[in-house]
């Protein structure tokens, strides 16, 4: 409840109150109603306190959570502790030497990266991110001026080469300063990503709201500014409440409820009766964005809080390209790399409107509190409804949108391929079986500003989601294959 309103309502019952002593009588009015609020009123002006405020009263569904994966996007590495140890692959300690754990410092251009000349130790790790089905490691970096080798891309970033043949001064830059990611991506089976990584930007500049909770993302704008400035000795601070993905993630900052204990003051994000708020529950870090809103540098939804706010306040929306593809979306928009289910789901949502699936969200099939820990069942709630009981088809079919299409590489990105095994999440198939999303009648597009309609480049692939905002901005949208023609 925002603080103006309790100012307002509290005078207007002091007022009430002074009426009522005098001797005059008013006729008499109906009672006022209280005012309908959503269930994020009370919870915004909450603070975070973290998961283990939470233990004392939810034990049972805590005990539950702490060994799932939730707690494992992102762990302590060795230098705060030997108990974190563990926490790094054990066969990247034992072949650490032969890998290279190099810290990547900045970048030269978009195509050249920067990385220090000098190994990193794993015992010197800081924080180890990932867990499950891969890892990078970041270790703190100061600014200073350094040794460095470059790295470069020739796909846009894809693949990285390292050339280890010549050194160079690198003067330092302060704007740099945080964890930084080390040149390695490494897998729990023993495997390198060959491809490595090529990440120039902090952790906590970069990506940090989705592996932890509750992250202030102006605490960290501003330490940055003032440790550019002199005026800061470090940014070790990660600004988060929990570095788990913890119950406020999904509930909303609990300060209010862990005093009080009513259910009022906490959300429950399977009552929101909101399709955006239901989905943002799990697309506030299960999502690629084109971006964030609040920072040039970051591609995560810093910022937002649980029911406050829709996602185009804190992301943009990831570039489609219909008909042609692009790395992260195929021609007919299904999702390509990790992360893109929400969009996958909403292609669904349009093409079937009013569906049984059009409005369901992530946690209506899956358990976000016990993900991963039951090996017969990692994700799904025990009473998900199998595919088969209403389908007639093999349920790994409705989730594999590479079967059946020339697969996609750069730079050929022109095909309908889309992720295999179980990660698509375009609930569609067409004539022959195979996952589909729309086809090209069903492509929506915008008029650049000041564009020529009747020219190709000036018009821009959207998502069917995006065109309402478009019309109401007054801007020219086009629904069909061509709208050049």
């Amino acid at each position: 409840m925002s603080k103006k309103f309790v100012l307002a309502a509290s005078v207007f019952l002091l007022l009430v109150i002074f009426a009522a002593g005098c001797g005059k009588k008013e006729p008499a009015q109906p009672p006022a109603q209280p005012p309908v609020q959503p269930p994020t009123d009370t919870v915004a002006v909450a603070e975070f306190v973290g998961s283990d405020s939470c233990r004392g009263c939810h034990s049972a569904v805590y005990k539950e959570w702490e060994n799932s994966w939730h707690t494992l996007k992102a762990t302590q590495g060795p230098t705060l502790g030997d108990k974190y140890v563990g926490n790094i692959y054990e066969w990247v300690r034992r072949d650490w030497d032969k890998l290279d754990t190099y810290m990547i410092v900045d970048r030269e251009d978009s195509n050249t990266i920067l990385v220090a000349a000098e190994k990193v130790a794993w015992q010197d790790v800081d924080y180890v991110i990932g867990q499950v089905t891969k890892q990078r490691y970041a270790v703190y970096y100061d600014g200073s001026p350094l040794k460095v080798f470059k790295a470069t891309t020739e796909n846009g970033g894809i693949s990285w080469t390292l050339n280890k043949d010549a050194t160079y001064d690198f003067p330092g830059n302060k704007e740099r300063a945080g964890y930084n990611f080390l040149f390695i991506e490494v897998r729990p089976n023993e495997t390198i990503n060959n491809n490595n990584y090529g990440e120039w930007r902090s952790w906590q500049e970069r990506c940090i709201a989705c592996h932890t909770t509750g992250f202030d993302n102006e605490a960290w704008d501003s330490a940055k500014a003032d440790f550019v400035d002199g005026k800061r000795d470090d940014l070790r601070d990660l600004f988060v409440a929990d570095l788990r993905i913890g119950c406020e993630a999904c509930h909303g900052a609990g300060s209010v409820h862990a005093k009080s204990a009513k259910k009022e003051d906490i959300i429950n994000p399977a009552k929101f009766d909101n399709y955006e708020d239901r989905m943002l529950t799990c697309q506030q870090c299960h999502t690629r964005t084109g971006g964030s809103v609040l920072s040039s540098m970051s591609n995560d939804l810093r910022g937002y809080r649980l029911g406050e706010g829709s996602y185009t306040d804190f992301a943009k929306w990831l570039p489609v390209r219909w008909g042609v593809g692009t790395r992260d979306v195929s021609i007919d928009g299904k999702g390509r790399r990790g992360h893109q289910q929400d969009m996958d789901m909403m292609i669904s949502r349009f093409i079937h409107p009013g569906g049984y699936h059009a409005d369901q969200a992530c946690f209506d099939c899956h358990n976000p509190h016990g993900v991963g820990v039951k090996p017969d069942n990692l994700r799904l709630k025990d009473d998900t409804p199998s595919c088969t009981s209403c389908h007639a088809f093999d349920a790994k079919d409705a989730f594999n949108g590479a079967k059946g299409w020339q697969a996609a590489s750069f730079p050929n990105w022109a095909t309908e391929a889309g992720r295999g095994g179980t990660k698509q999440h375009v609930f569609n198939l067409n004539a022959d079986g195979l996952v589909y999303g729309l086809s090209p009648e069903q492509y929506h597009w915008v008029l650049k500003d000041g564009g020529d309609a009747k020219t190709k480049a000036d018009w821009v692939g959207i998502w069917p989601w995006q065109k309402e905002a478009h019309d109401a901005a007054g801007k020219k949208t086009f629904v069909g294959a061509e709208p050049w023609k």
